[in-house]
């Protein structure tokens, strides 16, 4: 067993928080998501990374709350169920269906080596008959953790309001922009403190000379993808409730995604653009304030005015065509795009072998959220997922309260947005735990009005009283 020195760090804050306010673990959970690289311990070829050991540990504690009876009754909302059954699916699938079809077709298998076999002179990955392994257990873990997850943050919310989930995103935001500044000074000895996962780390990676910034993750299409979500989170909010806050997190993070030169990240940042213009309604509905006019037209004087500058005064039209042109039109014919055009097709190839049932969670790498799920948990998993989201993030009525209406909007656009980057490059089933954050957010936003308490009726006079 490997134990890492920062682990006593995290573990020491999140026993000095949840000691005082036992719901307040979740805040340390939400915080700790920007470290996507620190695995906490590791012991036979297995790894937890922080934020699921912190959630395991909040998870065990509010379960323990529940059954001592310091929590009377556990709400569970309507999109739980669905994700509830996506994740007894994916077990089943994990230890009953990779043994069911074992040896059947070859897969990419999730950890990398070189004694399989190479399907392509272009990429390493290679191939193996599907077999059972610790990676069926780890997925499992992970799937199982964010379905509990979910569970504990819809209930903190319903029971405390949003302060304590906000408070948490909040300090990922400002902590996943501190990391990506880090990146870019050139910390890695540093930041090697917290990249203790056994993954390829992706720190050198440039493009056209610019480093890709990568944070706390490791590589730069996770980083993107996070960061994107993040902004998609606090723009909205900012435009509703014009929390100045919000604003900078939103402009921090949306800056994170844009360093980070990943075509992941952008599209993702481009999907948050697309909402916020499709919730216009949502975001204008009580007018603008002359004063948020005035910055609003000021700030975008000042960046028109850079733009122009830099394309006059610097090649920066040039620049940014050769990016666009790395990033993105020439991404199929690169060598990363051939091999995840592999994973993807190995995807729905095991969907096809094993009759729609799905390979099981962790018995593969696959590229891009439907390919992941149709080869992992197949149609049946797939189903109970997608019945997730859309009781989550579907259309909702009205929301009588303004800061629910806030709530559910910012929530509906971070999650959708990191939707569209597990769409672009997601490799495994297990849903994030920002993914089911937000959900958690939005799906108890949409009663927020419901549970809030109702006002105290008007005493009586004296006189009128029976």
């Amino acid at each position: 067993m490997a134990v890492y020195p920062a682990s006593a760090v995290f573990l020491l804050l999140w026993l000095w928080v949840t000691l005082k306010d036992p719901d307040k673990g979740v805040l340390v959970v939400l915080a700790s998501m920007p470290f996507g690289m620190f695995a906490a311990l590791s012991a036979g070829g297995l790894a937890i990374l922080m934020p699921y050991l912190l959630a395991s540990l909040t998870i065990t504690v509010f379960f323990l709350r529940r059954f001592s009876g310091q929590i009377r009754g556990i709400h569970v909302p309507r999109s739980g169920f669905y994700l509830m059954l996506f994740g007894l699916y994916a077990v089943f699938s994990a230890v009953i269906l990779v043994r069911f079809f074992a040896g059947e077709f070859l897969v990419f298998p999730l950890s990398f080596d070189r004694l399989g076999t190479r399907t392509s002179i272009f990429f390493s990955s290679t191939m193996k008959p599907l077999a059972p392994g610790n990676s069926n257990i780890s997925q499992s873990v992970y799937v199982l953790l964010s379905v509990l997850f979910f569970i504990a943050a819809a209930d903190v919310f319903r029971r405390r309001g949003p302060a304590i989930l906000e408070q948490g995103l909040i300090w990922a935001g400002s902590i996943n922009i501190g990391l990506g500044v880090l990146d870019m000074a050139g910390a890695d000895t540093l930041l090697a403190l917290i990249r203790t996962a056994d993954y390829a780390l992706g720190n050198e990676l440039r493009v056209f000379g610019f480093p890709r910034v990568i944070g706390g993750f490791s590589e730069a299409a996770a980083f993107g993808a996070f960061s994107a979500a993040l902004a998609g989170y606090f723009a909205p909010s900012y435009l509703i409730a014009r929390r100045s806050s919000h604003g900078v997190l939103a402009l921090g993070n949306a800056m994170g995604t844009v360093m980070a030169f990943s075509s992941t990240g952008y599209a993702a940042l481009a999907v948050v653009v697309l909402l916020i213009l499709l919730h216009a309604r949502h975001f204008l509905g009580r007018g603008l304030s002359r004063a948020f006019g005035h910055w609003l037209v000021i700030m975008l004087a000042l960046a028109v005015l850079a733009l122009s500058a830099a394309v006059v005064m610097t090649p920066f039209l040039g620049t940014a065509g050769d990016v666009a042109d790395r990033l993105f039109l020439q991404k199929a014919a690169s060598s990363s795009g051939l091999e995840r055009a592999a994973w993807a097709r190995s995807g729905f190839d095991a969907f096809v072998q094993t009759w729609g049932l799905g390979a099981g969670a962790g018995s593969l790498r696959a590229n891009g959220l439907a390919a992941v799920l149709l080869g992992s948990v197949g149609l049946p998993g797939t189903l109970c997922f997608l019945g997730f989201l859309w009781s989550a993030l579907g259309p909702a009525g009205p929301i009588g309260d303004a800061n629910g209406t806030r709530l559910f909007y910012a929530a509906r656009v971070g999650a959708l947005t990191m939707l569209s980057a597990m769409m672009v490059s997601g490799t495994t089933p297990d849903p994030p735990l920002l993914l089911v954050s937000l959900a958690a957010v939005a799906s108890v936003a949409r009663r927020y009005d419901a549970l809030q308490p109702a006002p105290a009726a008007p005493r009586q006079p004296e006189a009128l009283r029976g």
